[in-house]
């Protein structure tokens, strides 16, 4: 099998030549045709120097401007030659050696589109992070409704074909599994080793939290209201235009029967507004089918710029 590692970096210096190092004997020695594409997400250390110095078939990617994990990633895998797409984190704590296992899944299984690992003896420096990881996971698993162990966990084997119609931009990694299997890939999760960090401190803290907040919100906006537009606008209009008929009716029947002596002004201004409002998300889901179908039509869009490469 051939496979395209794609790991992004941010001031890893340190880590990069003893991951590759890592890298290049656990592949060569299981005869898996590879590449690693390096990408540097605009590092402030000696990072990008240190992947100058890496020899084929290691690939470097040093991106303008920092992007983010996401967008780093996605600039990764549009580099990649390889039909199969390998994803690690930078760090040193996954282990290369679990892809050659993952490799053996996909060998096994044919119709198989990716494999997810998820962490079974997770280390971590501060004691907060494995219970908030665990919350984390639940909730993503009730409002998702897809039993994923451990949407944390970098390491994965995937078709690239799953990315045709993919693009990662802003923080979709944390939630990049979802999104592939969301896009239809038949999945398998595996466990994997997990590894203390060797060189330097951990990037993630306590403001993963409200991020990942934002990111279900994404998610669920993307899930239905960016996919169909027009049909989940209109459900929401339906509900205004049906309550804004009823008070009407409410008010007239008030009327009649002799409570009020006259129409409510309160009822029918409320009765108003729900009906323009309704007909505002009926222009609104227009608006995004149109966007939707222009998009769909139109060619890829890059969200980052690259300075620099190498090999």
């Amino acid at each position: 099998m051939k496979i395209s590692l794609v790991i992004p970096v941010f001031n890893e210096s340190g880590n990069i030549y003893r991951l590759e190092k890592e890298i290049r004997r656990v592949l060569t020695s299981s005869a898996i045709e590879w590449e690693c594409i390096w990408v540097d997400d605009a590092s402030t250390d000696d990072s990008w120097k240190e992947i100058l110095n890496l020899e084929e078939p290691n690939v470097g990617v040093l991106l303008k401007k920092n992007s983010g994990q996401a967008i780093a990633t996605m600039a990764g895998i549009d580099q990649a030659k390889y039909e199969f797409i390998a994803t690690l984190d930078g760090d040193g704590q996954n282990d290369p050696s679990d892809i050659v296992g993952m490799v053996k899944l996909f060998q096994e299984n044919p119709d198989l589109d990716l494999v997810q690992g998820f962490r079974e003896n997770r280390i971590e420096d501060k004691k907060y992070r494995k219970p908030l990881s665990k919350i984390a996971n639940i909730l993503i698993q009730l409002l998702s409704r897809r039993k994923i162990i451990d949407l944390g966990c970098s390491i994965r084997l995937f078709r690239k074909q799953l990315m045709n119609e993919l693009r990662l931009t802003g923080e979709m990694h944390r939630l990049f599994t979802l999104y592939l299997i969301e896009n239809g890939a038949k999945s398998i999760q595996v466990g994997v080793n997990h590894r203390r960090r060797q060189v330097g401190k951990s990037k993630y803290g306590l403001s993963r939290i409200y991020k990942l907040v934002a990111d279900l919100l994404l998610y669920h906006a993307l899930k239905s209201i960016f996919i169909n537009p027009l049909y989940t606008f209109a459900k929401y209009a339906s509900v205004g235009f049906m309550a804004s008929f009823l008070l009407i009716f409410l008010a007239i029947f008030l009327r009649l029967v002799g409570v009020k002596n006259y129409i409510d002004g309160n009822l029918v201004t409320t009765a108003l507004l729900l009906f323009s409002t309704s007909t505002i998300f009926i222009g609104l889901g227009l608006i995004g089918e149109m966007v939707a179908r222009v998009m769909y039509s139109s060619q890829k869009s890059y969200q980052y710029g690259i300075a620099k490469k190498h090999n």
